[in-house]
């Protein structure tokens, strides 16, 4: 049923007027609108200096794609947050074990549903950030060299084609 009701209708691929662009437009625009943000800069005081060295290496890596900006900064936060979390847990795992006895009794060891718990986290504000290869790979292809067009028509060129 091509027009059942409620479903909608399909979009029409050659209306050039339509307020949707296709993808490498809308990333030129949300390219420019980023550019009136405030670049991150340095860590918040109250991060410990492991939490500080990876904030900074985060910060370094993107801020030359133009990527994270300071409103991210909280996000960026709470994500070195729970990175240090997580590698607390796997410590007290790594001393205690998975598993602990009390009272005789075998109990799964709280600190695997923390690890289990900062993981989870971990991976959402990493993606949220675009740490993860999938959004990664997403929000830089989003980014557009100025001469990509020339470049790809010197490869083309040059295969003979």
């Amino acid at each position: 049923m091509a027009n059942a009701p409620g479903q909608g209708r399909k979009p029409n691929l050659n209306n050039v007027k339509a307020k949707n662009k296709d993808r490498a437009e809308r990333a030129k625009r949300a390219i420019g609108n980023n550019n009136d943000f405030q670049a991150i800069k340095s860590p918040p005081a109250r991060l410990t200096s492991e939490e500080k060295t990876l904030y900074k290496h985060i910060v370094q890596e993107f801020n030359t794609k133009g990527i994270l900006k300071d409103l991210d900064s909280s996000l960026l936060e709470e994500f070195v947050a729970q990175v240090s979390v997580s590698r607390q847990a796997r410590v007290v795992i790594k001393e205690h074990g998975v598993v602990i006895f009390e009272d005789d009794k075998m109990k799964k060891n709280p600190a695997v549903d923390v690890l289990n718990n900062a993981v989870k986290n971990i991976k959402s504000l990493g993606s949220s950030l675009g740490l993860d290869p999938v959004s990664r790979s997403s929000i830089l292809a989003d980014v557009i060299p100025e001469n990509d067009t020339d470049e790809t028509d010197d490869i083309v060129s040059k295969m003979g084609g």
